[in-house]
């Protein structure tokens, strides 16, 4: 866990830095889809894998020293909904999901918020995942460069990108607390 901190850390000082502060919060929160992930372990975002996830709603809240995430993952035809506690330690978040994860959020507009986590599974394998979420089904070709562009920033190989809203079939609406 601590080569994950001291990663993130050099991350943080190369610019890639969590940009959750008030002036943004009111783009982060609202509903959101999953458009792309990309993971050094391609296995953990195909389909029916744990690390698939489909954003349904972020929520920050306590001056964004918490984040809720709201999303599914799906197992053949059956989404389970999850809802994710982060808390905010220094520039980067953690929750507990599928073991330790840890994430920053890179960029976040109206339209689009691109972040990047690490997970520790409880093996103790660590697989890094860049995704982009949209408030629409299409990104522009400038938003799209800017994902790809982030995923190489963070040395995840073009392949290992994989379009996830294609199969995304699960309920659209959820309850938020």
């Amino acid at each position: 866990m601590m080569r994950v901190l001291i990663l993130l850390f050099m991350l943080d000082l190369l610019s890639i830095s969590s940009v959750m502060n008030k002036s943004i919060r009111k783009k982060v929160n609202g509903n959101w889809r999953t458009v792309y992930l990309a993971s050094s372990v391609v296995e953990k975002i195909s389909e029916g894998a744990p690390l698939r996830t489909y954003f349904r709603h972020i929520e920050c809240m306590k001056k964004c020293k918490k984040i809720f995430l709201y999303f599914y993952v799906k197992k053949g035809n059956n989404c389970r909904l999850y809802e994710i506690t982060g808390k905010k330690k220094q520039e980067f978040y953690q929750a507990d999901y599928e073991g330790k994860t840890t994430f920053i959020v890179k960029k976040v507009t109206e339209k689009i918020l691109l972040f990047h986590y690490f997970n520790k599974d409880i093996r103790g394998k660590v697989t890094r995942v860049a995704g982009v979420l949209a408030k629409t089904k299409l990104l522009t070709k400038d938003e799209m460069k800017q994902y790809m562009d982030f995923v190489e920033e963070i040395g995840i190989e073009d392949e290992n990108v994989q379009r996830i809203l294609d199969t995304d079939t699960c309920p659209s609406n959820i309850n938020i607390r």
